[in-house]
């Protein structure tokens, strides 16, 4: 399944290459990282990907599945 997820703190390439190695951990197929935009398929549970997210010290506005 496709998400888009919302968050809020990535400012800087670091951010990106950090919240992409979390995705790579998850398994999850990355389309797009982006500042404070993502988008992933992941067959997982979604709440994986906010957990590695917010681990990572960065705010999950939303995630909409696609």
């Amino acid at each position: 399944m496709k998400y888009i997820i919302t968050t809020e703190g990535m400012g800087c390439e670091h951010c990106i290459k950090r919240v992409t190695a979390a995705m790579q951990t998850l398994n999850a197929a990355i389309i797009y990282v982006k500042l404070n935009d993502i988008a992933v398929d992941f067959n997982g549970n979604e709440n994986d990907l906010r957990n590695a997210i917010e681990d990572l010290g960065f705010d999950v506005i939303s995630i909409k599945a696609q």
